[in-house]
């Protein structure tokens, strides 16, 4: 799990330096048959790090 972490992390960099934006998480949890976002703050923040992409 360690590994996979740091992996990940050095992932996101590379992402991050070639093309200028952050990489997110999006956590969805099963409640009976649906899935929902079980960090719905990120939604915001993905839409904020768009608004900041486009200028």
């Amino acid at each position: 799990m360690i590994n996979e972490r740091e992996q990940q992390k050095k992932t996101h960099k590379k992402f991050t330096a070639k093309y200028g934006g952050k990489v997110f998480y999006i956590i969805s949890i099963t409640e009976g048959k649906n899935k929902i976002i079980h960090n719905p703050e990120v939604i915001d923040e993905i839409k904020n790090e768009i608004n900041r992409l486009k200028k």
